[in-house]
């Protein structure tokens, strides 16, 4: 069995996270795996600094973020003998798609030639003939939570969908005070201060401009000595819209724009609490890391949040874009040490329990198995 994992290359997310993982325990059960870039850029950056090999296959131009019926076929079309070349040759078993650009363009060809296509869905799928469609083109898909699979299309059987958790590496930990200092040193952060942490990409969905109004809103009434630090990369013009705000809101020197990060889960053991604004979050990667690094963590009570956190209990939840809710819980977690201690450590024990790469890669390996024949 050989399994490839193709991506475009020009984002890292918490998608390239998990593969990486279950890349790693593959091989540590006997089982060939790939990983291939179509763009040189911040995925083969990535990749080479931490010395994991990958292959190249030069595609430009991909169906897009909202790809059309017209576009779709045209791109499936262009790049098929490419495609299907590469999978015949290199005698791949398995491939396993992670992006919506790649799943639209590779599973056709792999489809023609006699390999083998799981479509692991990371978002939730909006209700189309073209989603309807890919039933006939993947052979199984995965999911990452319940209320992304719920969003599959109806037509796709109970037998070739499978809900299998995220991996996390849970026997990393970092110590607080040296994660710390090293952010000290990095971005010349205030001494003493309380640092509240976002990460992740910088899109506008992720509803980071409600996150530092919050902010701003908490430090004016408080007057805490407090620190937002913003890890992630986006679009120039979203992240200048960002700054602006910070600009306008007069607390420039209390936000830290870090940009990305190739160690998310030792940047989150720096934080004194991580909040994660969005209410549409197909998961909540940042959420579990948090977790385990015992981070306490404030989200928006929606999406995939709501499958890991129980509030109060291991996090705390708040009314979606409601300032004063916010704030409220904010103030619980700053001022109620030995509630916070109980919840970082019950958050632990779950995520501990849950998330381990070991079960991922039994469930994959499982998937795997029954398509490979």
């Amino acid at each position: 069995m050989k399994v490839l994992f193709p991506f475009v290359g020009d984002s890292i997310g918490g998608s390239h996270q998990s593969i990486l993982e279950l890349h790693r325990e593959l091989y540590k059960n006997n089982i060939s795996s790939c990983i291939l870039v179509h763009q040189k850029g911040p995925l083969s950056l990535f990749l080479d600094d931490i010395g994991v090999n990958y292959d190249y296959l030069p595609i430009q131009n991909f169906a897009g973020d909202k790809p059309n019926i017209f576009l779709i076929l045209y791109n499936a079309l262009a790049q098929f003998n490419k495609i299907y070349r590469y999978v015949r040759q290199n005698k791949i078993s398995i491939v396993h798609g992670n992006d919506l650009r790649v799943n639209l363009t590779w599973t056709l060809p792999v489809k023609l030639s006699r390999a083998s296509y799981v479509w692991h869905q990371r978002t939730t799928m909006s209700i189309s003939v073209l989603w309807r469609f890919s039933n006939v083109l993947a052979d199984h898909f995965v999911t990452i939570s319940e209320y992304v699979h719920q969003s599959l299309p109806k037509n796709i059987g109970k037998s070739k969908k499978t809900l299998v958790l995220n991996p996390f590496n849970i026997d990393i930990f970092f110590e607080q005070e040296v994660s710390r200092r090293h952010l000290n040193n990095l971005y010349d952060l205030p001494k003493n201060a309380i640092l509240l942490g976002y990460i992740g990409r910088l899109v506008e969905w992720k509803n980071i401009d409600f996150l530092i109004c919050c902010f701003a809103e908490y430090v004016k009434r408080v007057g805490l000595n407090a620190h937002l630090i913003i890890v992630g990369t986006g679009s120039s013009e979203y992240v200048d819209t960002l700054k602006q705000l910070v600009y306008e809101l007069r607390i420039n020197n209390m936000v830290t724009f870090a940009g990305f990060s190739s160690k998310p889960s030792q940047a989150i053991s720096a934080f004194d609490l991580m909040i994660a604004p969005s209410d549409k979050e197909p998961f909540g990667r940042t959420i579990v890391e948090a977790m385990i690094q015992k981070t306490p963590v404030i989200a928006a009570n929606g999406g995939g949040h709501l499958e890991i956190i129980k509030h109060r209990d291991t996090g705390w939840l708040y009314h979606h874009n409601d300032i004063e809710d916010f704030i409220a819980q904010l103030k619980e977690i700053v001022n109620e040490h030995e509630i916070v201690e109980s919840t970082v450590q019950k958050a632990y024990e779950y995520a501990s329990s849950k998330y381990s790469s070991t079960k991922h890669v039994e469930n994959m390996i499982n998937i795997y198995n029954k398509l490979w024949v």
